[in-house]
């Protein structure tokens, strides 16, 4: 693994929706490639890092729940024409932010070697 991740954002700061959940979708799109070896390109959407991810480090369904949410809302604001505003802005940094922390302790619960025999 050995990536790093800077502290947590509080994405409060953003007054614009569309920057708002670009930036926290877009930071969390680099967490599951860096961090959970969820496949890049631009083919792979975020839905399939969240299923990859999931898959291979047994993700809560909670978590999962969350990530889709937000990802889910990200699809809404980016391609649907008359989505134009969060429905619920706190909730939805609220949600980054819980989510970010439950992903980033993963990693760090899994950064041992887990060798028993070194």
């Amino acid at each position: 693994m050995g990536a790093t991740f800077s502290t947590t954002t509080s994405y409060n700061q953003y007054k614009n929706d569309f920057e708002l959940v670009i930036r926290a979708t877009k930071d969390l799109e680099h967490l599951l490639e860096s961090g959970f070896g969820a496949p890049s390109g631009k083919t792979v959407g975020l839905h399939d890092k969240i299923t990859a991810a999931q898959a291979s480090h047994d993700l809560s369904s909670d978590t999962v729940k969350k990530l889709r949410y937000l990802v889910t809302i990200r699809n809404k604001l980016v391609h649907e024409h008359n989505f134009n505003k969060l429905p619920d802005r706190a909730g939805f940094a609220k949600s980054y932010d819980v989510v970010e922390k439950e992903l980033k302790a993963k990693l760090s619960g899994s950064s041992s070697s887990g060798c028993v025999v070194c």
